[in-house]
């Protein structure tokens, strides 16, 4: 603390000259003066310590905290003496008196001594250290501006803070470090550092600054005016004169420029005049990329470029070293764009020079955005698509994938750019779009131009065939296959590792091509290459391989694998969740799987659940197969609802639209639209619609004669439908094979061979279990479900098969009690199958003697719904009549008596 008697000792003849007084004076706070607290903190902790270093470029502000800083020191009673030097090279002759003048004036008693030679220097030091070691509390002195560049200078400073017993805390701002042994100072814990990220205004700390100024802004625009000016103290108030004249300053601040006004003029005086002309040359060169690293470096200055960047950065040039990656730079926004005009202005040739320069390295290097920006900058569009379709970067530009800013770049392209590549770059951009017009006339000029002499010229076509592969996917082209396996083949002769380094393209070409199966009705056949493109986990493709592996489960799904359809489907929900795809909903291809895999497990919740999830895409209409096997999925949660009529005209309507997008469609739409003709009473119309379709060995089409030839007693016919379908092996989908093993049960009753009948319904369970598929058993016949649910062994070996007989099995045995006269009764006889809801529903109405156009309006349906509804009850009751089924719902307690 400040004593009288220290107060007193500071007037002398040096205290009357003014220019001493402005120099040794703590300077004022700026106009415009943002506090910083967590830097202050920085400090205040820095004052235990013998030494703290604020280092950093021009504009910083280090002067302004300092000061800021010294300023509350003073006001709670600490000396702080303070020296400004203007000049940058200030010999020890001038330094040390003007040290001894101001600690003189914050009150140290020191005798006139000398400093002009070496032995006067080394006992005014001795001197200077026992006065400050006496002191009672210590002081603090800021060297603003000195730069200590000599051993000599080191050596005296290092003395001081060593021999003043701690009494002396030295505070440095400088541009440049000091020759001092820092690395020896921080291992000892004796100094604490404040540089330029330290100095960095903050979000916080810029928006003070703005509304100091006077400037509305959005917080939006704070941040980027920070991240445009990187927190530099000076840009931020140029940046904010130039705001405060302007109209919107929201709009204003994506023009802000390094390169004209004051923050030119200043970064002009500050950091390019203050350089040597080998220096600023070098600065100029490498300003063309926004990220130095090494190789480029020495690719665009010169062998000995690293070393001086590492100097310019350690000088606080507004060369900034990026963490963690050891001899890499980048320039300051500001200064990037100085350079940059000043390269523009004196040699646009060398510019455009530099920019090939790097743009080859870029592109050697794999770093293929990179590249294209640079080569479109100065409009070498030539070769920007060279880069692309020589470095097999087109399936990028197809999927849209490259994070780097590559299609931006690209579509600024001009259309008048004649050479073959730059046709197919802009093709695909025209692909990307969906324009398939446009990017068929593309193909046409680049084609009519092409020639195959050279590697470039075989990467030309190789990309040309890439994307009429993909035209002709989106378009369902029948030659989509054939161009598939085409591109494939020619990728192949590509070397290997430009082939690993693009697993797009295999994803690309093998996606198209399982897509393109499905749609042609080979199933079968899709799997392979929808597993390939699946297999080629290639970044930037994750649509694709959400939307491929959907194809699979929906494939394995309509097969009947349901484990397999259910992990697949699992796979592309997951996918999409982890790549932020879920935004336009789930995925559509999964979803449908998923509801047909809880349909076949008799999950009628779950399988509505997918549907409506489903339906939520906008795009389903786009895909003819899903949504013909939507509609399919869509019909069987209809018929478990007994909305028969609907599920039947929903599936009409469908096929009716598939004739014209994809005509295989129209054999499931019709066959599942059948199987409800059977169930609707109608076998004669369900064996004429399977007959048109003129597969008469189809197994799926020999099942639902099968159940035809059923309702009608035709035996013969029913087991010649089961022969032709178990003569098929293996080959034939599970779900039918479990319905033709059912039906087969159904002949074997009807022949008075229960005991067969019994291993055939084991042999179908078998088959059923590993996949949980219970639909075929809930849509049994009446026999084979009595047969299930009359063998109690059979359904305890069975208890997978859950809720399909257990709600039947309760109505056994609550109604096969021994009869009045104490013969049982055969469980047959009163069997029933279980009621919907809405046929309950229906069934209470019946009961209250309401008419079939009442039932309708009570239930808001339609009277053929109420119609179809009533059907059923009658054949589930196995009575002609209403009064009947009402009179045995009523003694089967199914409504109230």
């Amino acid at each position: 603390m400040k004593t009288t008697e220290q107060a007193a000792a500071r007037t002398g003849d040096a205290s009357d000259d003014p220019v001493l007084a402005v120099r040794f004076a703590v300077p004022g706070p700026p106009r415009l003066y943002v506090e910083r607290p967590r830097l202050i903190k920085r400090l205040d902790e820095g004052a235990e310590l013998p030494l703290t270093l604020v280092s950093a470029p021009a504009g910083s502000g280090k002067t302004a905290l300092v000061a800021a800083w010294a300023a509350q020191r003073e006001a709670a009673g600490y000396s702080t003496a303070w020296i400004t030097f203007e000049e940058r090279d200030v010999p020890a002759s001038v330094f040390w008196p003007h040290v001894l003048e101001t600690l003189r004036r914050q009150g140290l008693v020191l005798p006139a001594m000398r400093s002009d030679t070496a032995g006067a220097r080394s006992r005014m030091l001795t001197r200077l250290a026992t006065a400050l070691s006496r002191r009672s509390d210590p002081m603090t002195l800021v060297l603003d501006g000195y730069e200590i560049a000599t051993a000599e200078q080191s050596s005296d400073i290092d003395f001081l803070l060593r021999h003043s017993d701690q009494r002396l805390h030295v505070v440095i701002l400088t541009r440049v470090d000091p020759v001092l042994p820092l690395h020896r100072y921080r291992l000892a814990e004796m100094v604490a550092e404040v540089r330029m990220a330290d100095l960095a205004f903050t979000e916080d700390e810029t928006s003070q600054l703005v509304r100091l100024s006077g400037i509305s802004m959005s917080s939006d625009s704070i941040g980027a005016l920070t991240r445009r000016t990187r927190g530099w103290a000076v840009g931020l108030r140029f940046a904010g004169m130039c705001l405060e004249r302007s109209d919107n300053p929201d709009e204003a601040v994506a023009q802000l420029a390094g390169d004209s006004g004051n923050i030119a003029e200043y970064l002009m005086a500050e950091v390019l005049q203050t350089q040597s002309a080998a220096v600023r040359s070098l600065l100029l060169r490498t300003s063309v990329v926004d990220v130095l690293q090494p190789g480029l470096i020495e690719e665009l200055g010169g062998r000995s470029a690293g070393r001086t960047l590492a100097s310019l950065a350690g000088g606080n040039v507004l060369v900034e070293p990026l963490p963690d990656h050891p001899g890499w730079y980048r320039y300051h926004p500001f200064l990037r764009d100085l350079l940059r005009a000043e390269l523009a202005h004196e040699s646009p040739t060398r510019r455009r020079r530099l920019h090939k320069k790097a743009a080859d390295w870029f592109a050697r290097k794999g770093f293929l955005g990179s590249a294209v920006g640079l080569a479109t900058a100065v409009g070498a569009w030539t070769d920007a698509s060279a880069y692309v379709v020589d470095g097999l970067a087109i399936g990028q530009v197809l999927l849209s994938s490259d994070t780097s800013g590559l299609d931006d770049d690209l579509r600024k392209m001009p259309p008048g750019i004649g050479d073959p590549a730059a046709g197919v770059v802009r093709a695909a951009l025209a692909l990307a779009d969906r324009d398939t017009d446009r990017c068929a006339d593309e193909l046409k000029r680049a084609g009519e131009s092409m020639i195959t002499e050279s590697a470039h010229d075989q990467a030309v076509q190789l990309a040309a065939d890439i994307v009429q592969t993909v035209r002709s996917g989106l378009l369902d082209d029948p030659q989509t296959v054939m161009l598939a396996d085409l591109a494939q083949q020619e990728l192949t002769t590509q070397e290997r590792e430009k082939i690993r380094a693009h697993p797009e393209l295999t994803a690309l070409i093998q996606a198209i091509k399982g897509i393109a199966l499905l749609h042609n009705g080979e199933l079968l056949q899709a799997r392979a290459p929808l597993m390939a493109a699946v297999r080629a986990e290639a970044p930037g493709c994750e649509a694709l391989t959400v939307a491929c592996l959907g194809y699979l489960a929906v494939i394995d799904s309509y097969q009947g694998e349901l484990r397999c359809a259910d992990e697949w489907a699992a796979q592309s929900v997951a996918l999409a969740e982890r790549s932020g795809l879920l935004s336009d909903g789930r995925p559509r291809a999964a979803e449908i799987a998923l509801a047909r895999v809880s349909i076949d497990r008799h999950d009628l919740r779950a399988g509505r659940e997918h549907v409506r999830a489903a339906m939520r895409s906008d795009d389903i209409c786009d895909d003819p197969v899903l949504r013909a096997l939507s509609a399919v999925v869509q019909a069987r949660l209809l018929r478990a609802g007994g909305e028969v009529d609907e599920a039947i005209a929903l599936l009409q309507r469908v096929a009716a639209h598939s004739v014209v997008t994809a005509g295989w469609l129209v054999e499931p739409l019709q066959i599942e639209a059948a199987t409800l003709m059977v169930v609707q009473g109608e076998p004669d119309v369900a064996t004429r619609m399977i007959k048109q379709l003129g597969k008469p060995d189809d197994a799926l089409g020999s099942l639902v004669l099968g159940h035809a030839d059923l309702r009608r007693q035709d035996w013969g016919g029913v087991e010649k439908s089961v022969s032709a379908i178990l003569a098929q092996g293996n080959g034939v989908q599970l779900p039918t094979t479990v319905g033709a093993r059912l039906l087969e049960v159904a002949c074997e009753l009807h022949g008075g061979q229960p005991g067969r009948a019994r291993i055939a319904l084991d042999h179908a369970l078998r088959l059923a279990e590993p996949e949980g598929l219970r639909r075929p058993f809930l849509e049994a016949p009446t026999a084979v479900r009595r047969l299930l649910e009359a063998d109690t062994a059979l359904i305890d070996r069975n208890g997978w098969l859950g809720s399909v007989v257990g709600s039947r099995r309760q109505i056994l045995a609550s109604t096969s009690s021994p009869a009045a006269g104490g013969t049982d009764v055969p469980p047959f006889a009163t069997y029933i199958e279980p009621l919907t809801a809405k046929e309950t529903e229906v069934l209470g109405h019946l009961s209250e003697l309401l008419s079939t156009e009442e039932i309708a309006a009570e239930m808001f349906v339609s009277v053929n719904t109420v119609r179809t509804h009533i059907r059923n009850i009658l054949r589930k009751l196995a009575v002609s009549r209403r009064n009947e089924a009402v009179r045995r719902a009523r003694a089967l307690s199914l409504i109230p008596a």
